[in-house]
């Protein structure tokens, strides 16, 4: 056959990650990027379970190695900055398991350079600044037209570009039933701040009645990034979003954590200098298809798990091997493979979407009997070493699930 040419919306993780994949098979890939450059920023993340084994597989596991984070572990405070219970960081574990800190911390842009620059030039074209408007599926390709003006004809179009994914909104759009996104009642807001000599090396923690949570993890010893997190004035906050409006999402933010406690106004006061500030509402992607004839969905696009199972980066890595895997198969039936790869990892990605019952609502109490007992149960659970069993429960370690080998891409 000759090679396919695949069109993949979206440069962050998923999408090169399979054009890696898919330029080792001898295809030819076209990679775009809404944006007019490389978004390599976003939130520190972590590779677990099969992720790490994913990035083993593309040889990549080194080149992340220079970029990671010594994190030591979790730390939760209460409103005088008091240490109340201490997750360390688990390592050298017989089973591979990870606690809350994993031993692949590292930062998403980090990530996203080492991927493009694995694939620039040999395995995918990469253009910036431009996006799918619409695309037509035909019996032997998908023609797609580009919001620069111009159209082609491909073998295979991918959706990487995200949770909130258009190419999944048109490709479904017939099936409104089958775009299922689940709103977890909680927005988030990141944004990065310098250092002072008595930020610890650990991530922190802290709950705020009136359902708010701050976390910070230092990424170097010049900079940190603050989450702040809160189920609170819902419709204020969904308006805000809506308009794109980074100010008023600001003004927002800041009126709501302002008198959190702890390091609330310090924290406030850098949110309102920096200028890498985003923030989106925490969801769960669950498409209830991840292809349609020559279009598929790959990553947080089709199957997004929300930051509470640490598992949407490997996930993306996880999902791009399969599918390049399946199509290594049948490159013939493109069809058949794109339903392939949804029977092998869809099974999976439910599992690890199965959120522990009364989350995240009750890591979010509204009053300060609720911040107590979350703090005490916190404490007692390190005082009786039970933080690892703890860690463990949470993040579902005994897993069973294994990728399955490809011949095709172990070449």
């Amino acid at each position: 056959m000759p090679p396919l040419r695949v069109l993949i919306s979206g440069a962050g993780i998923a999408g090169p990650a399979l054009a890696f994949w898919l330029g080792r098979l001898g295809h030819t890939c076209t990679i775009i990027e809404r944006s007019p450059s490389l978004r390599a920023n976003g939130q520190q993340i972590d590779l677990r379970k099969q992720g790490i084994e994913a990035a083993r597989r593309m040889g990549i596991l080194e080149s992340i190695r220079a970029h990671l984070i010594d994190e030591l572990g979790l730390q939760v405070v209460d409103s005088t900055g008091r240490q109340r219970a201490l997750f360390a960081r688990i390592e050298d574990d017989t089973a591979g398991r990870q606690g809350f800190t994993s031993q692949f911390e590292m930062l998403r842009g980090d990530l996203v350079k080492v991927l493009v620059d694995l694939t620039r030039g040999d395995a995918a074209e990469y253009r910036f600044g431009v996006s799918v408007d619409a695309f037509e599926q035909q019996d032997d390709g998908v023609k797609v037209t580009l919001s620069d003006g111009t159209n082609g004809v491909y073998d295979l179009l991918v959706a990487a570009d995200g949770q909130g994914s258009r190419i999944r909104r048109m490709m479904l759009k017939d099936e409104a039933e089958l775009d299922v996104t689940r709103h977890l009642g909680v927005n988030m807001a990141y944004f990065t701040i310098p250092r002072q000599p008595t930020d610890p090396d650990l991530a922190i923690s802290y709950t705020a009645t009136k359902q708010r949570l701050i976390f910070i993890r230092w990424h170097s010893q010049a900079q940190g990034q603050v989450n702040f997190g809160t189920m609170a004035h819902a419709a204020e906050f969904a308006d805000a979003l809506q308009q794109h409006d980074d100010a008023a999402q600001k003004e927002l933010f800041a009126r709501t954590f302002r008198d959190a406690g702890w390091q609330a106004e310090r924290l406030v006061d850098e949110m309102n200098r920096t200028d890498d500030f985003y923030s989106h509402p925490m969801v769960q992607v669950r498409a209830g298809a991840w292809s349609r004839g020559r279009v598929v969905l790959v990553g947080d696009a089709g199957y997004a798990p929300t930051p509470l199972t640490g598992m949407g980066t490997s996930l993306a890595l996880m999902g791009a091997y399969v599918l390049a895997g399946e199509i290594s198969k049948s490159p013939d039936d493109l069809r058949a493979a794109c339903e392939a790869y949804e029977r092998e990892l869809r099974p999976y990605v439910e599992k690890v979407q199965r959120i522990p019952k009364g989350l995240p609502g009750l890591a979010y109490p509204k009053g300060e009997f609720g911040v107590k007992v979350i703090n005490a149960l916190m404490g007692l659970t390190t005082t009786l070493g039970l933080d690892r069993a703890l860690q463990h429960s949470l993040l579902k370690s005994n897993d069973p699930y294994r990728l399955p080998d490809y011949p095709a891409l172990a070449a």
